[in-house]
């Protein structure tokens, strides 16, 4: 048996492994990039066989146990800021190698993927290091702009010295030089808006997304967001700055009540407010603890009154 039919029959008696491990893996992952408070999506995949048997013809040097990526993980955040975050979260957390940043292997002068990549492993110490010894995944942590890049040039391919395959091999590097600046100008851009003083209530709502994305990944309304913000912030007499201390220490000391609240109504959508899945969510709960009356009278000012009645009842509180 030579060594592509060996990789073949190892690969189907080892892969439903890897499969376990990536969906372990998969829930640690989003157990991490909640706790950092940053909204992002999580993937895992195992190689497909004919993948795997194709990266061997391709690379002869290698062999089954040395070829990597059997197993690869994804996370993919907004924000170029949020790729250190999360790598500096995911580092404690596993059996990591060394972290490569793709950008170290371009020259000033030059543009292409970008992404930050690491082997990973369980810690020695992981209830299930048992059943997942000596299984690795490849983990990108990358941005949706770099994501974008890497979908869009995946499957171009071209051949070395023709003259017009080297004119799509440099219309490509330019799309990668304009994903690069819209990535790094998308996030001054943004700070910059929320700095602006005349929209004071895009730093409050940047203040719930932190403590938000802590509970829930599904992305909220912004418009949606600002109008309830701006509804409902009189009832604090608090800064914006006063405000994002205040919703820390809300969350602080209410993290099991509103984690059981979230859990559960993921799981079921009958009678579920509009609401719920909102990064104001928190200012309501708050609201609902602390001057439920005051709350309700500001509420219907501009919302059915239905809509509170529901948020009141997820988190077992009554008007009556």
């Amino acid at each position: 048996m030579n060594g592509l039919e060996q990789a073949r029959t190892r690969w189907l008696q080892e892969e439903p492994s890897y499969a376990k491990f990536g969906a372990y893996l998969k829930t640690l992952l989003l157990a991490i990039v909640q706790a950092a408070g940053i909204p992002a999506t999580v993937s895992t995949r195992t190689k497909e066989i004919d993948s795997l048997l194709k990266k061997l013809l391709r690379k002869p040097e290698h062999t089954y146990d040395t070829v990597g990526d059997k197993l690869g993980a994804r996370i993919v955040v907004k924000r170029l800021r949020d790729v250190k975050t999360v790598c500096e979260a995911v580092k404690p957390a596993f059996a990591c190698g060394s972290f490569e940043n793709t950008a170290d292997r371009l020259a000033e002068d030059r543009v292409g993927y970008l992404s930050v990549h690491v082997d990973l492993g369980p810690l020695p110490d992981d209830p299930r290091i048992a059943e997942f010894a000596g299984l690795r995944a490849e983990l990108q942590v990358r941005t949706l702009a770099q994501d974008l890049w890497s979908t869009m040039s995946h499957d171009t391919t071209y051949k070395s010295g023709n003259v017009v395959e080297h004119g799509l091999k440099r219309r490509l590097h330019l799309l990668a030089a304009l994903i690069e600046v819209a990535d790094n100008d998308y996030q001054r851009v943004e700070d910059e808006i929320a700095s602006l003083p005349d929209i004071p209530e895009l730093r409050v709502l940047r203040a719930l997304e932190s403590q938000y994305y802590k509970l829930a990944s599904r992305p909220g309304d912004p418009e949606l967001s600002l109008r309830v913000i701006r509804l409902l912030w009189p009832l604090y007499g608090k800064s914006s700055d006063e405000l994002k201390i205040h919703f820390e220490k809300l969350l602080a000391e209410h993290r099991d009540v509103l984690s059981k609240v979230f859990g559960d109504a993921a799981q079921t959508a009958a009678d579920r407010s509009a609401f719920l899945f909102q990064p104001e969510v928190l200012m309501i709960f708050d609201q609902l603890s602390l001057m439920p009356y005051d709350l309700r009278n500001q509420w219907i000012q501009e919302f059915p009154e239905k809509e509170l009645e529901r948020i009141a009842l997820r988190f077992g509180i009554s008007f009556d």
